[in-house]
């Protein structure tokens, strides 16, 4: 009996642990991390994690920086933020407050997070010329962590945002001669610790920036204390107008296009797959893949290695539009191939679904090739009328049979007929023989709805509804949503589940937006920047 309540005591006690701890994370949240602007400062140091001096001197600095106009700089400084990330959090900061000039977007967000023995810079979009993440990085290394790893948190963030705002000074070249030669001295003598120290981790630093950001930072080259200038003094290092254009980034952004443009427009798999009942006149198979995202480059490859010829910015393109419009041509060809032993079989009914579903986006397919294509457009449409309303001949005496109207198609149509025809999956035509009174019904599948097949009564009735949100999207998660089904005709209902996609680093939800609408008006301070997802973390 006292071993049963001493294992329900432990029970209890680990309870009671389990659930503070949850509270405790669940209770942070950036909204309630104090705003500096209300009392007018730049750095919040709610857990005084430094000390009050070291508070004082670094809102001094940031404050001279800020009338400048060069940048707005927000420091944080938290003993914990949960099980959050603090790349995560210190964005969040960002759309929060909004550091920056709203035109410029020159702000800057400086997290600190002391459990997690992490440091982190969030940038403006308009100081990711002047700070880009390299920087950043090296600052951080190289002045920052040496004073953290001592627990000295006081000099390592006096270091770093001195490091800061020696990068971003712009001096005043007529009256400050001797404090722009104290300023260029202090910041020469910063970036001999910086380079010493990338030199030393070399490393490291490859594998997070790459060995380009060791040789030189070229972003912020104008930069007189940091970075000295080039002047290119040999013409002959630039090409003349007669050599070949190179192969580099451009080409790799246009042939993404390219391939994104075949994926989206030109393989085309879901209408098919979703009326497995009809025949497919054509098919994606594995080599039409190849010959759609590989050709091009291989032709490009045999055009400048076997045959010489110079390659320019314009070949590529030139080669895309040719092989997609190849392509279309052969799919055409096979098309009308299948299409003819279809005819044979004098079922009109099915060549026409089969061609509709085939010919879906040839309208498209004309917008970009008019030449062949746009007239083959327009005897498709004709065709398509043709198949569908030509009168047929009744079964029974041979005569012809002439197509009902709306009112009297409706009572020759079955109870799920009607329904089907109602929510618009299947357009239904009913042709009939006056002297025999034979009639014929006809469903033709409308290819621009939502309605799928009721997996209950096998009808084309299931409606998608309405949708509720389970758990909102955030910078760090995707969301979760679910979407209700009802079949119109035997009221089956399904559920299907969803997920929502992480917000982009560039946009702002609303209730942030809210929150640093009221945050800026509060105060009057923070200038409406927003964040350019750049910046640097380290961890020490």
């Amino acid at each position: 009996m006292t071993h049963i309540r001493t294992w329900r005591l432990c029970l209890l006690i680990l309870l009671i642990v389990s659930a503070c701890k949850q509270k405790k994370t669940a209770e942070f949240s950036v909204d309630k991390i104090p705003d500096p602007m209300q009392h007018n400062g730049y750095v919040s140091n709610p857990d005084h994690l430094i000390s009050d001096e070291t508070v004082s001197q670094i809102n001094g600095q940031l404050r001279q920086l800020d009338q400048s106009g060069r940048a707005q700089v927000a420091v944080v400084l938290l003993e914990t933020i949960g099980e959050r990330v603090p790349k995560d959090v210190a964005h969040d900061l960002f759309r929060l407050w909004q550091p920056g000039d709203k035109v410029k977007n020159n702000g800057l967000v400086v997290l600190l997070v002391n459990d997690q023995r992490r440091i982190e810079f969030e940038t403006g979009y308009g100081l990711e010329g002047d700070l880009p993440d390299v920087v950043c990085y090296r600052i951080q290394q190289s002045e920052m962590l040496p004073s953290f790893k001592q627990n000295d948190l006081d000099g390592g963030m006096s270091k770093g945002i001195a490091a800061v705002i020696d990068v971003l000074r712009v001096p005043d070249d007529s009256t400050q001669v001797a404090a722009d030669n104290d300023s260029t001295s202090h910041a020469e003598e910063v970036m001999v610790r910086v380079d010493s120290f990338v030199k030393a981790d070399s490393a490291a630093f490859a594998n997070m920036f790459g060995s380009a950001g060791i040789a030189a930072d070229s972003a912020v080259a104008h930069n007189a204390p940091y970075f000295e200038d080039y002047s290119p003094t040999d013409t002959n290092d630039y090409p003349d107008n007669d050599t070949d254009d190179s192969i580099g980034l451009g080409t790799i952004i246009l042939y993404m296009f390219y391939a994104f443009f075949c994926t989206i427009f030109v393989v085309q798999t879901t209408a098919a797959k979703r009326r497995k009942n009809n025949s497919a006149l054509f098919s994606i198979n594995i080599w039409h893949k190849i010959w759609l995202y590989g050709a091009p480059f291989i032709l490009i490859l045999i055009l400048v290695n076997l045959f010489n010829v110079r390659y320019r910015w314009w070949l590529l393109p030139l080669v895309m539009y040719g092989n997609v419009m190849g392509y279309m041509i052969y799919r055409t060809l096979v098309i009308h191939a299948k299409a003819a032993w279809l005819v044979k079989g004098n079922d009109r009914h099915r060549l026409y679904e089969a061609m509709n579903i085939a010919n879906h986006d040839i309208w498209l397919v004309a917008v970009f090739f008019p030449l062949p294509f746009l007239p083959y457009y327009k005897w498709h449409k004709k065709r398509l009328e043709k198949l569908r309303y030509e009168p047929y001949a009744c079964d029974g005496c041979q005569q012809q049979m002439t197509i009902l109207k709306k009112g009297e198609k409706q009572k020759a149509l079955s109870p799920v007929q009607l329904t089907e025809d109602k929510v618009g999956s299947i357009v239904y035509d009913v042709w009939r023989c006056k002297p025999c009174n034979t009639k014929k019904v006809f469903g033709y599948r409308s290819l621009d709805t939502d309605v799928e097949e009721c997996p209950s009564c096998m009808a084309i009735t299931l409606v998608p509804g309405k949708k509720k949100v389970l758990r909102r999207a955030t910078s760090s998660r995707e969301g979760e949503g679910i979407r209700y089904y009802e079949c119109k005709n035997c009221k089956h209902t399904k559920e299907e589940y969803y997920a929502i996609p992480k917000p982009s680093s560039g946009s702002s939800g609303s209730s942030s937006s809210s929150s640093s609408s009221s945050s800026s008006s509060s105060s009057g301070s923070w200038g409406g920047g927003s964040s350019g997802g750049g910046g640097a973390g380290s961890s020490w």
